[in-house]
């Protein structure tokens, strides 16, 4: 049971209204959940709310505006805390006013959040006090006092006031130096000063070679400046500076794309999704690079994967099926077809079949897959069987008629004249 803590007398005469802050816990253990409420209860926080996975979490973020949000890192779904605080501040559900702190039991989590790009405002290893979690919040929200103009600006889209703001707090607060000077680099790449914003990471790299975010500073500029080829060599030092950098990992992908290195893309999109492998976005743009590079294989395993990601939810979509079809029947013409293969391609079959049974081209589009098939393996009969229900199907409307000549051609193909 968590002990009751007592802020010190003179936060406790503070003006702040705490009852008025909204809190949200992430966590996918329930005894953890009713610890972190019960030491948010503690220090004066009521307007409590709580979620047991990322994916609903982000759903929450998007609908309404927290204050704080506690986030344990691994939470056992689809995507981790890390991930959830990626996506909203890629989204712009997260305000800069919020207070974003990890929770983990990693002791070495401080080597990861130091590199990467999206960090939170602070983490904490587990097991803590709520004396601990004080005294961090209290830390946090000096800090985020002292840059509120730089965020009110930058939700403003004034990056020039943000930058003069940043250099205003980097001159009377030192210590905040590193904050600062990102801010100055954002507000010229926004400016799509890009130059300028290249001298300036320049700099920051002078004074210290293993700052990745500089590193990535320079690669954004030097995109912008449509110079690729240098872009690669930045992203690539971001990411041996730290590997956990995913969004070095993407603008990696981006310039090799522009490049019209192929491969090159492909590899730096596997590489991030063994840090994600959960990331729907990056495995659905490594089935589409594989596809161009014909490397079905890697395209099918993708595919694959989007399905399994996205079944039975609303992000499932009747064009991943397709997809995945096309990819293993190009592995069935180009290889031996394996029984893992064909019970795959069935497997898509019914649930493309499923899904699109309302839509008379999807249930055409799944016959005509199906019949396909039986031809390839030269097993007629089935073939003949699946055309009878297709026809069926067609003349009372559920499936979308094909031309005369298609159907001659098919007859023909299945020994029907």
């Amino acid at each position: 049971m968590t002990k009751t803590y007592t802020p010190p007398e003179k936060d406790r005469n503070s003006t702040e209204n705490l009852s008025k802050k909204s809190v949200l816990i992430i966590e996918d253990m329930n005894e953890m959940r009713l610890m972190l409420r019960s030491m948010m209860l503690s220090l004066g926080y009521t307007n409590i709310e709580v979620e047991a996975s990322g994916q609903s979490a982000l759903k929450r973020i998007a609908a309404k505006h927290f204050d704080i949000i506690l986030s344990d890192y691994n939470l056992g779904g689809r995507i981790n805390g890390q991930q959830v605080l990626e996506i909203a501040r890629k989204n712009n559900i997260l305000a800069h006013s919020t207070i974003f702190i990890m929770i983990t039991a990693d002791t070495g989590y401080d080597s990861v959040v130091s590199a990467i790009e999206h960090h939170p405002d602070s983490y904490m290893v587990k097991p803590f006090t709520p004396a601990t979690l004080y005294r961090r919040l209290s830390r946090i929200k000096l800090q985020k006092s002292i840059f509120s103009e730089v965020d009110e600006h930058r939700s403003n889209l004034d990056f020039e006031a943000m930058e003069s703001k940043a250099k205003a707090i980097m001159a009377k607060h030192p210590q905040y130096i590193s904050l600062c000077l990102k801010a100055i680099g954002e507000s010229l790449l926004s400016r799509k000063d890009y130059k300028a914003a290249k001298i300036h990471y320049m700099r920051v790299l002078k004074n210290n070679q293993e700052t990745s975010w500089a590193h990535f500073g320079v690669a954004q500029a030097d995109l912008g400046l449509e110079q690729p080829l240098s872009a690669v060599k930045s992203l690539e030092r971001t990411i041996s500076i730290s590997r956990h950098f995913l969004p070095a990992y993407d603008e990696l992908a981006n310039a090799q794309e522009k490049l019209n290195n192929l491969k090159a893309t492909q590899k730096a999109i596997l590489a991030s999704l063994e840090i994600t492998p959960r990331s729907l976005a990056r495995t659905k743009r490594l089935g589409k690079i594989s596809v161009k590079l014909k490397d079905w294989q890697t395209a099918e395993q993708a595919y694959s994967r989007v399905i399994r990601l996205t079944r039975d939810t609303q992000h499932e979509k009747i064009e991943f099926y397709y997809d995945h079809l096309k990819c293993l029947i190009a592995l069935q013409e180009n290889e031996e077809p394996t029984p893992q293969t064909t019970e795959k391609l069935q497997r898509s079959l019914t649930r493309l079949r499923m899904l699109g049974k309302d839509d008379p081209v999807v249930v055409s589009n799944s016959f005509r897959v199906e019949v396909q098939q039986h031809l390839h393996r030269e097993r007629k009969n089935d073939a003949i069987k699946s055309w009878k229900q297709w026809k069926q199907l067609i003349l009372s409307g559920k499936a979308s008629s094909i031309t005369q000549q298609q159907e001659l051609t098919l007859k023909k193909r299945l020994g029907l004249f």
